[in-house]
């Protein structure tokens, strides 16, 4: 044994120490170091898979298994990670060639020893949720309206073109027309993108031909305005994954690996290639992980699809950090503020939507919501269209305000005491009151959020002289969203929150005009507040 290799072992049982320990961060340095000292064993890769499984970083868990098993094709535990790296993304056939791969490399059943039968129970487990899931119907949770019905013609963004005259007049910049207009300018042109691709025999081969820079028009379109999704016919899926296969192929992006593979490879690809060579490399890898996240979450498919978030991100700040200092023309726009508070903004919004799912920590959402408040800075100048600057600097502020409205809620329902609780519904209303009034006054979100604030108001128990003019300002408020948003996804929301609404402010008045309550008394509103 070499003394690189009694190295490995030292650092290797340290790192099986802190793992079963529960120090999961702190075992996968170990196990970093000691894959220096050893690089060619198969079961370092592996534990370090296992460390990254248990961290929830599954694409470099996908990774350091898939090295494991170049090392050792038999290695079953490695296959094992593998599979479970790919379950955990929502990689259903690559999870299920894996655990098959990890069956086959146990001994015969008769031979079996107690950790094997264990193994083959996990690996079998895996197996079937896999196929399970492979096999289940997807959902699409956003509102589709069949092309040529009468709410196809007035859906948001096209209301949005109907008016742009206007606002261009009125000198409406703020709008959330030009938010929406934006958007489906951006996206539009991806889907035209996706309907140009064509599948082309050439020799005996068939080969995706088509356009390039559609991955990045769609995600431009989501990170302005997620409510932009839509699709043109039932085959957005199929061709999406062709043109993203097309892209990939192209400029050689990263498909197999996660964020510290790519941390170790791009910089020597960029001394060995370039700008021109990695720039679009790094796009199309980051954006394919946002298109990805974003998806799984919209037709609800079981995967990690916060984790495809949050490594954008790693890769995103670290590039920023590093590359600092190269102009934008080489090192590309995703290294940009506006492009990283895009993709926070969207993290956010995800995080928060999947917490009564997935259990999340909340105190991360609250931090990235911070994060998003703190790094507000000056609308930028220049030539940038209308809605650019409320898509990555107003929005993504107004809806980090209203994540730590939810946050904040969330900790006054699971407070035992009474007293927190209300000063803790303050808090959320204010924070509630505050992202609502950031959204433009023709946006739909504006109503919703002052409707919640509403609620966490009364929750407060705060007089009726202060919620009583909020709910006259939500009643005047829906109907100026309706030009835009009268057939969004979320109108019934509006509908209802009006009728509640306007319950209250009659119901409290009456009381008040009767002299049964004063201005002083506090009132109850019906909950919307999951909304």
């Amino acid at each position: 044994m070499t003394s690189s290799s009694k190295i490995a072992d030292i650092l290797k049982a340290e790192g099986n120490a802190l793992y079963h320990a529960g120090k999961y961060n702190e075992a996968y340095g170990k196990y970093s170091q000691a894959i220096k000292q050893d690089p060619y064993n198969a079961v370092l890769w592996a534990n370090r898979a296992a460390s990254a499984v248990a961290m929830k970083k599954y694409l470099d868990a996908v990774t350091d298994a898939g090295k494991a098993t170049q090392l050792d094709p038999k290695y079953a535990k490695a296959w094992g990670r593998q599979g479970t790296g790919h379950l955990l993304l929502g990689s259903w056939n690559q999870s299920i060639n894996a655990f098959k791969k990890a069956l086959s490399c146990l001994p015969s059943t008769g031979e079996l020893s107690e950790v094997d039968r264990n193994l083959k129970d996990q690996f079998e487990s895996g197996l079937k949720k896999a196929e399970a899931n492979k096999n289940r119907m997807v959902t699409f949770n956003h509102a589709f309206a069949p092309a040529g019905s009468v709410h196809q013609k007035n859906l948001p963004w096209r209301r949005a073109m109907a008016m742009e005259q206007e606002l261009i007049a009125q000198e409406d910049i703020k709008s959330s027309g030009f938010v929406i207009l934006f958007a489906y300018r951006d996206f539009k042109e991806g889907l035209n993108g996706l309907n140009a691709l064509q599948v082309k025999t050439i020799g005996n081969q068939q080969m995706a031909v088509g356009l390039t820079q559609v991955i990045s028009t769609l995600s431009n379109g989501i990170m302005r305005d997620r409510r932009i999704f839509h699709m043109s016919d039932g085959n957005f899926i199929d061709k999406y994954n062709k043109q993203m296969m097309l892209e990939a192929q192209r400029y050689k992006a990263w498909t197999t690996g996660g964020p510290t593979l790519i941390q170790d490879e791009a910089p020597k690809r960029l001394k060995k290639l370039g700008w021109g060579a990695v720039r679009p490399a790094l796009a199309v890898t980051v954006r394919a992980w946002i298109m990805r996240g974003f998806l799984q979450s919209t037709f609800q498919t079981p995967g990690a699809s916060t984790e495809f978030f949050s490594d954008a991100l790693r890769i995103l700040e670290w590039g920023a950090r590093i590359w600092k200092n190269v102009p934008t023309s080489d090192r590309g726009v995703i290294f940009e503020p506006s492009f990283i508070r895009g993709v926070k903004r969207l993290y956010l919004n995800l995080l928060q939507e999947s917490w009564s799912r997935t259990k999340s920590d909340l105190e991360q959402i609250a931090t990235l919501a911070r994060e998003l408040i703190a790094e507000e800075q000056a609308l930028p100048t220049g030539n940038v269209d209308p809605g650019f600057a409320s898509s990555f600097w107003v929005y993504p502020v107004a809806d980090a305000h209203v994540n730590l409205g939810w946050y904040y809620m969330r900790k006054a329902q699971a407070s035992p005491d009474e007293k927190e609780a209300t000063v803790l519904c303050s808090i959320s209303a204010t924070h509630y009151l505050k992202g609502a009034n950031l959204y433009p006054p023709d946006d739909e979100n504006r109503p919703i959020f002052l409707k919640v604030g509403l609620e966490a108001l009364c929750f407060a128990e705060t007089p009726l002289k202060i919620t009583l003019p909020l709910a006259k300002q939500i009643r005047q408020a829906i109907p100026v969203t309706k030009r835009i948003w009268e057939y969004s996804a979320d109108a019934p929301i509006l509908e209802g929150q009006l009728k509640t609404v306007l319950e209250f402010e009659d119901h409290y008045r009456a009381e008040i005009e009767a002299g049964r309550m004063t201005l002083d008394d506090s009132g109850e509103l019906e909950s919307f507040i999951n909304v």
